[in-house]
This record gives structure tokens, sequence and C-alpha cells, in this order.
């Protein structure tokens, strides 16, 4: 699942929650956070990129980092950042959705990609070796090692955002937890924009070179958060590694702040936010 591209659209069983028709679980073995420790293609080889992947019995979500992110020292919003800042953050990768697996085959079908669709199909033949997995691409040319992270053994939950602030959100929202990690995810208040020729649309950096957006509508672009973190003991979920680097350091909500409300509903703080249940493998709060 290394090419940002391949966003399929796929009808969505599992949004908002309808708990009847949602995917089949995954296998025991795919749960957890996996640490992408090498990139093959038949051009390149990358070792350097942070990226992460956090699996729960049915929903997935993706964190990629290339190497040499500019110094955003300083910077507290998009607002802030120069045009070299922005260019770069363009070439982030990111996704959260749906998983399916049949056999030795995984599909990750996208509801929400950093990068703009276009129509691919993103599966991967897995072959594991304990913490180890390598993936080889079905549809595409390339091969991935992880290594699963031992602290992200242990419970797994994935929700989405219902209400914020007593109101519906401004934006579509996930938080999936496996053990102590977490990915939280807020993507764009409105989609990227179709293009008629979308096969010449290979990533954001085209869709920007090709539609020239104002500055306004290229920071919406851009707004999209995919954070992973952890959540040690009594201290606030920290956030470690962002599309949005500002982020970095800040918290996604606190322990204990997030408590189960029957079967479906997750209550955070007092009653600021609720989630829906799409996965939940814990106690009666987080």
């Amino acid at each position: 699942m290394h090419i940002a591209t391949h966003q399929v659209t796929v009808p969505n069983p599992c949004h908002l929650g309808d708990w009847t028709e949602q995917p089949a679980p995954v296998p025991n073995a795919y749960l957890g956070v996996w640490k992408r420790t090498l990139l093959e293609t038949a051009g390149a080889r990358d070792e350097r990129s942070q990226v992460f992947w956090l699996q729960t019995p049915r929903w997935h979500a993706d964190l990629r980092i290339p190497a040499g992110r500019p110094d955003f020292s300083g910077v507290t919003c998009l607002a802030e950042c120069d045009d070299a800042q922005l260019a770069w953050l363009a070439t982030q990768q990111g996704f959260c959705g749906v998983t399916q697996v049949d056999g030795d085959d995984c599909t990750w079908h996208r509801q929400l990609d950093f990068q703009p669709a276009n129509g691919r199909r993103d599966i991967g033949r897995m072959v594991f070796d304990g913490e180890r997995v390598i993936e080889t691409g079905v549809d595409a040319d390339y091969r991935e090692i992880w290594e699963r992270l031992q602290h992200s053994l242990g419970g797994t939950a994935a929700l989405e955002l219902l209400v914020d602030a007593g109101e519906l959100p401004a934006r579509p929202a996930w938080l999936l937890v496996a053990g102590d990690c977490f990915i939280h995810v807020r993507g764009r208040a409105h989609p990227l924009p179709h293009i008629a020729n979308q096969k010449n649309v290979s990533d954001l950096a085209s869709l920007i070179a090709r539609s020239r957006p104002s500055r306004a509508q290229l920071l919406d672009w851009l707004n999209v958060e995919i954070s992973f973190g952890h959540r040690n003991g009594p201290a606030p979920w920290r956030i470690e590694r962002s599309t949005l680097p500002f982020r970095e350091g800040q918290f996604v909500t606190h322990p204990g702040a997030l408590q189960r409300r029957g079967h479906r509903l997750i209550v955070e703080g007092n009653n600021e936010r609720r989630w829906m249940i799409m996965d939940w493998n814990f106690g009666a709060m987080l």
C-alpha cells in the first residue's frame, strides 16, 4: 500500500456505524501498529520515510512522512508556512478506512486520503513472520517490510466523530487505538476538486500545479491531520508525528476522557464530543 493514489471508491457500509454490515474482522496477526522499515519499487528504495500503519479488526489508519522535512520551528499554523514548506507538505501521504482480508491478500478501502484518488485498487499480498510482515503489491510493483511495535499490542478501538461541541463536525474525524498507540485523523472541510483527465493527476503536487489554487484554497487542501502518538499511563495522549508539524507535542485527549455509553457510543469529556464505536476491545473507558 505504498502508493498514495491507490484510493478506491467503494460503498461505505461502515459509515456512521452500520454495525450489522461491517466487514469481517481481519485475522489477529494484523492487529497493532506496524512501522515500515523498507520500501522497494522498480526504481527506488526507501528506508528513511517515517511510516506507521495502525490496524484494528476492521479499520486502518496510515501516516507517511517523507525524509528531508524542512524546518518548521516557530510555525503554529498552516497560514504561517512559506511556499517551500507548503510544497513539501503536499508530498506527504496518509489515509484511513476499512480493511478487507481474503486469504493472503489485503485490500485497504479508503474513506479518507491525503492524496487525490485515481481509482486504483490498493491490494497487497501479505506474508507474516511473527512480528514482521512482507507486503508485495498485487496491482502495483512494490515490496514493503513492516515490523510491529510491541507497545501496540493489547486492546484496539476505532471511533468516528459524530458530534463536536453540540454540532455536527465541520470535518470528518476518526480516532484509532492499538495498545498504547493511537492515530488521530481529521479530514478536509471540502473534497479535492475533480479533474476531467484525472489520470494525469498522479498526486497532490500535480493537482496543485494544474489547478493553481489560491493560497486560501491551498491551505484548505493541505489541512488534513493524520497524527500518530502514544498514550502512557496518566499522561495526556501526546502527538509525536503528524502531517501538520505544528501539532507535534500537542495532545489529542486525556486518560479516562473517553467514556463508553452503551453498545455504540463514546462520550468524551463533559459531553463536548461524541464518537461512534466502529471497533472496541477495551473496558468502559480510555
